[in-house]
């Protein structure tokens, strides 16, 4: 493969880097030890609730910038990065429903 510029810097792609193939792994479940978060779509806005392990909602961020809410939730250290990972997916299919007009179920 081929060097490729990054927009300052040129960047060394070797041939023997490590490639994972993921289709094929499997993550099981673990809660969160901190908590877990709910989504829904109220009023035209991604609404997404932190519940911490006494099933209280701790803080609810809203709004239609996904990318500004996963931030906020990221530098909170509400959750470890596996579970992160999950609501940032999470999140962003939110705001594809809410854009689209389609019906939005947590996964």
């Amino acid at each position: 493969m081929a060097d490729t510029k990054c927009p300052s810097h040129p960047v060394d792609i070797p041939k023997d880097r490590e490639i994972v193939e993921v289709d094929s792994l499997e993550f099981p479940w673990r809660q969160d030890p901190n908590g877990y978060f709910l989504v829904k779509l109220e009023n035209g806005l991604v609404c997404c609730g932190f519940v911490n392990n006494s099933h209280k909602m701790a803080v609810e961020f809203r709004g239609t910038n996904i990318e500004k809410m996963i931030k906020e939730i990221t530098s909170r250290k509400l959750v470890g990065l596996e579970h992160m990972g999950y609501i940032a997916s999470e999140l962003e299919i939110a705001k594809n429903c809410l854009e689209s007009g389609t019906k939005y179920i947590q996964r």
